[in-house]
Parts: structure tokens; sequence; C-alpha cells
């Protein structure tokens, strides 16, 4: 875990009031959680677009989805490189589209949230550190292009990930540890923006792996239950129960993407 997270946790610990399991010991197996098969995605063709922020900046952006997750990368194509930034996100409840760039580090540096309607997608660019926002404006472009890899492979997995909304804002580690006879041994931390930094915790569990995902149980619940799978360069946490009510601090949240950092 990284050693901010840890400061933090250690100053806002006396704050928490919810209760925490007990560690595992690392020769023990969870009985809360369980493997799943090695699946393929169900993999759509590449959508393509191209547009402008703030009518001035053009884009390229590409991306596949994997139900409810966009998976992607954007290209600035007035930079000098034109090196592709990974574009993740997910389609919401309302059909909108929120998409996040992430640096290499995990932090996200600007969030793209909108609509489109088959041929047009309009919405907003936003960035976490300047707190600014401009105009997105993009059209569908027909073109043919190579697909992502999107798919890992399960010795690829193991190691750390991580999410950081700016210095203030949200901020999430999670990491897994290989260990014989397949088996693996990860936690999972965040806190939420400052200044309250509350925070959510699954502390260290020792879990069978036998695929590139997982379903755990939180001991002693009865419906905070959350599914992890793998994709090449990152993480999905979702809960498969609904949100996990009552079991960490105000608003924090231990779902999410997590970029794979080493």
């Amino acid at each position: 875990m990284k050693q901010l997270i840890c400061i933090i946790l250690l100053t806002i610990i006396s704050c928490n009031n919810s209760p925490q399991k007990e560690s595992s010991s690392d020769n023990n197996i969870s009985d809360t959680s369980k493997s799943l098969p090695n699946t393929k995605i169900n993999r759509y063709s590449d959508i393509c677009w191209t547009g402008t922020i703030d009518e001035k900046i053009p884009v390229f952006i590409r991306y596949q989805l994997d139900s409810n997750l966009i998976i992607g990368e954007i290209t600035y194509l007035n930079s000098k490189d034109k090196l592709p930034i990974p574009l993740l996100g997910l389609i919401e409840e309302d059909k909108s589209y929120m998409l996040m760039e992430f640096e290499k580090s995990g932090n996200i540096s600007g969030i793209i949230r909108g609509y489109h309607t088959g041929e047009v997608f309009y919405g907003n660019w936003f960035s976490p550190e300047k707190r600014i926002e401009f105009v997105l404006n993009l059209v569908k472009k027909d073109t043919v292009i190579n697909p992502l890899e999107t798919e890992t492979k399960l010795e690829d997995v193991f190691g750390q990930y991580h999410y950081q909304f700016s210095e203030e804002g949200n901020i999430g580690d999670f990491e897994i540890t290989q260990l014989p006879d397949s088996k693996a041994i990860f936690e999972i931390g965040s806190v939420t923006e400052a200044p309250g930094r509350n925070m959510a915790e699954i502390n260290k569990d020792t879990i069978s792996l036998t695929a590139t995902h997982f379903v755990y149980s939180l001991p002693n619940t009865n419906d905070c239950e959350f599914e992890v799978k793998f994709y090449k360069g990152f993480a999905f946490i979702r809960y498969t129960k609904g949100y996990c009510e009552g079991q960490f601090g105000f608003n924090a949240s231990i779902d999410g993407i997590f970029l794979k950092v080493n």
C-alpha cells in the first residue's frame, strides 16, 4: 500500500467507527472468495471519434466496450509525439459516458463526461488538478484500425494498482501478490477527497486464484460482495450486490478502475 494511503489512514483511523475485519493468515485460504473460469471479452469493434476540446485542441478517441466498461485511449493530435493515453471509464445508468485519462502513475489527468447520438458525441472535458472545464465536441470517424489488446494472462495480473484524482481528490490502491499452489494475497484501500478523507479498506486476505477474475464476500456480512476483474494494464472492481452499506467511511468505496503501476 502506498505511503500516502498509510499516512492518511493512521491520521483518520480514530474517526472511523466502521468495524474492520481481522487480517487473515497468509497460510489460510479465505472461504469468502471464489475464482471464476477464464472467459474471453465479448469484444466489439473499436469505436472511433475525432474532434476538439475547447474548440481548439484536436483529439482522436478510440474505445471498445465490455458490457458497461469502456476500454480505450485518447491522442492529442497537436502534441509533439502524439502518444495515445489510456482512457478508461463506464457507461452510467442514465446512458451517459464517463471516461478518465490515466497517466502512467495512475493519476487521472482528465475526465470526459457526455452522451452520443450515434454520429455525434457532446460533453465536457474536466481537469481534476486545475479544476477547469472545457466543451468537448466529437464526430464519429470510420477508419480501419488494429483492435486494442485488452485481455491479460493470469501470470501478469500480480502487482500494484492505483488511481488518484489529483493530490486533493479521491485516491485508491489495490495490491495482489502471487503465492504457491494457485493462491494469492490481496488488499484494497481508498480515501475520499480532502478535507474529509474518509476511508474504505479490505484488509489483507489470502484467496484461491485460478483465473483473471474472482468474487470476494466480506466476512461477517450478508450482502457486501464484489468482483475483481483483470485486464491488460488495469483492474476493474465492482459490487455485485449493491453498495456495501455501513461497511466503510462516509462516501468511501473500494470499487473503481485501478491502473497497474508496478
